[in-house]
């Protein structure tokens, strides 16, 4: 079997090795376009779930607001009767003193 190392190309050989390496090179090329897509498509897929991720802190944050004033809501009137019991008690007592002394028979009242 001869062999082909020892003779010349030709420009057949050429044009032959030619048209094979842009072959090759356009299967490249058409696998760096799929990957492009393919990068593009993740970046899209990245952006919605940013988009979602922003949402959720927002939404986290009204649900923070709506605790806070629902809270604060609770909160004022508890707050006012918390004050007013001081006076209350002291009443109470000024009153539990004027019934001993009703029930003790006392003429100053």
């Amino acid at each position: 079997m001869p062999d082909d190392t020892d003779h010349p190309a030709t420009k057949l050989d050429l044009a032959d090795l030619r048209v094979h390496v842009d072959q090759r090179f356009q299967q490249i090329d058409s696998r760096f376009e799929h990957i492009d897509h393919r990068f593009d498509q993740i970046d899209s897929r990245f952006e919605h779930i940013d988009h979602r991720f922003d949402q959720i802190i927002e939404a986290t944050r009204d649900m923070q607001t709506e605790v806070l004033r629902a809270f604060h809501d609770w909160a004022r009137p508890v707050e006012l009767k918390l004050r007013s019991l001081p006076a209350i008690e002291e009443r109470l007592g000024l009153l539990e003193e004027r019934i001993s002394r009703i029930e003790r028979g006392d003429k100053r009242i």
